[in-house]
Parts: C-alpha cells; structure tokens; sequence
C-alpha cells in the first residue's frame, strides 16, 4: 500500500546528515531485520501527510528549505507529537521523491486549506511580502492568521497581547 505526504529538506534536497536526494528517485531502507522506528533514532525516511507538519524539523526561517511532495511505497509506521499538536508523521522504508514543489505550488496549497493550518504554515516558513498579501487576500478578516503573520513573519511581540479597554 502506498501513502502520499510531503517532506522537507535543506535546500537542494539535503537532509539534515548531508545526503542528497533527487526528484523521480527512489529510496530504501534496508532495515536487517529490525522493526521501522520513527524519532530521532529511527531507521527510515520521515515525511508528514500535511505539507505544514513537514516544518517539524526544518525552520524554514533559518535556512532555505525545499518540500516535495513523496510517497511511501514500503512498510511505514505513523507517529505523533500531542505535545507540539503534531499527527501523521510518518516514517516509511521506501520512499520515492515524486515533485519538489515550487514556492507558487506551496503556497496555493496552503491557501487552499484552513485557517488552523495555514498559522501552523506561518509560524514554520518565511514568507514574501508578496505572499503574505496573498494570504491575507484570501483571509482579510481572520485575526489568527494576522496575529500570526505580525508575530512569526514581522516579529511583532505586540500581536498577541490581549487587547483591554477601559470601563
């Protein structure tokens, strides 16, 4: 059975132990007998069924990202962060690199989603001006996603702060 997800690299499709991927390739794990782990001491590929829970590892504020599109085309294990509110995480032992999207992909992605997402998208990915004006097109009146574009993306410290006013 195959799954569909997203996964995050370095730019030009590095992971975080230096190797490099390509687009159209696939990967396997041979895992000699061992059961598939998922974490930091797991044995297999990582990826994330939403393409914002991709930015798990990868701050995309600190450094230039890709995100491909993937599936799974071997044995995977699905894992989970409540903590952090992170679900369907993945690891698989067979991962095939299918797209590296384009920043215009990404962003009609997320646009295209709801308003819970696109902040969890906001608080992992630099943003453009250009593509926060498209996000705030689509959303003018949502204050969770304009809180969350001054606070992660213009580092205003005031966003959050509840709003009294006098009697």
């Amino acid at each position: 059975m195959s799954l569909e997800g997203y996964k995050a690299f370095k730019k030009g499709l590095f992971n975080r132990y230096g190797v490099q991927f390509k687009e159209h390739q696939d990967y396997v794990v041979d895992l000699q007998g061992e059961d598939l782990k998922y974490g930091n001491n797991g044995n297999g590929f990582h990826f994330a069924k939403r393409l914002e829970d991709c930015l798990r590892y990868y701050n995309g504020f600190e450094e230039e990202i890709d995100i491909a599109k993937v599936v799974s085309l071997g044995d995977f294990k699905e894992s989970f962060d409540d903590y952090y509110g992170y679900y369907d995480l993945y690891v698989t032992n067979h991962l095939y690199i299918d797209h590296v999207m384009t920043r215009e992909e990404i962003l009609n992605y997320i646009i295209g989603v709801n308003n819970f997402r696109v902040v969890r998208f906001i608080q992992g990915y630099k943003l453009t001006p250009l593509e926060i004006t498209e996000i705030l097109r689509k959303y003018p009146n949502d204050n969770c996603i304009i809180d969350a574009i001054k606070y992660y993306q213009y580092h205003d410290d005031t966003a959050y702060v509840k709003r009294y006013r006098q009697r």
